[in-house]
């Protein structure tokens, strides 16, 4: 299986992310596994394909949700911070000039 990374930093995506992009790239045919939002496509002189559809990922940073249990006792845990919209590179075109 070939993983899934982000175009602009190489970067792997992690857990039900990569199940989620494997599976959008599966189903679409897209035959590149790199990704990016659409603010990094314009950031690297490229567009979205007029119509193309994102595909949600979750991303996490180094928030944390308190939280008490039934018992009073409290729990740290990390937080998905937010989601992104990302576009496969097939998704994608250069900007004309």
């Amino acid at each position: 299986m070939e993983l899934q990374i982000n175009a602009t930093t190489k970067i792997a995506y992690q857990g039900k992310n990569q199940d989620e992009l494997l599976t959008a790239k599966e189903d679409n045919q897209f035959k590149s596994n790199e990704w990016l939002t659409f603010l990094q496509a314009k950031q690297i002189g490229l567009r979205v394909k007029k119509g193309e559809k994102s595909t949600a990922s979750v991303f996490r940073g180094f928030g944390t949700i308190t939280e008490k249990d039934k018992n009073g006792k409290t729990e740290e845990r990390s937080a998905p911070l937010g989601f992104a919209h990302l576009f496969n590179l097939d998704q994608t075109e250069k900007i004309k000039k």
